[in-house]
């Protein structure tokens, strides 16, 4: 499984992460101390969250190779993710998308960093 971030997407993402933080591409599923929605929810959400790089995210337990460094997920919820993703910025908005379409087209970046607090 690979994430493809473009140009346009990886400047954007520099703009709001700090560069030695951990990102995490999270499915917002309700689990975790950085999920707000719940399982019974009709929408596919994903979000881009920036830790410390010594975080401890024990959800987020499972690597995803990207062309920016590795990002991390968690394990489960790979049945939500494709084989091939792409990282895009559009209109203003960070899109993820794969060979199946778009996955999410308005993806909410978090800096949870001690720099952020």
């Amino acid at each position: 499984m690979k994430l493809t971030i473009t140009n346009e997407a990886l400047q954007q993402l520099k703009k709001v992460f700090p560069a030695d933080s951990k990102l995490l591409l999270s499915f917002d599923d309700g689990v975790g101390p950085f999920s707000k929605v719940g399982v019974c929810s009709l929408d596919t959400s994903y979000d881009l969250i920036a830790v410390d790089k010594d975080a401890e995210v024990l959800d987020y337990d499972t690597k995803l190779d990207a062309n920016a460094g590795n990002w991390y997920y968690k394990g489960y919820s790979k049945i939500y993710l494709d084989q091939d993703m792409k990282l895009d910025y559009k209109n203003h908005r960070v899109v993820l998308s794969s060979e199946s379409g778009i996955m999410d087209s308005n993806i909410e970046l978090k800096d949870l960093t001690k720099q952020q607090a």
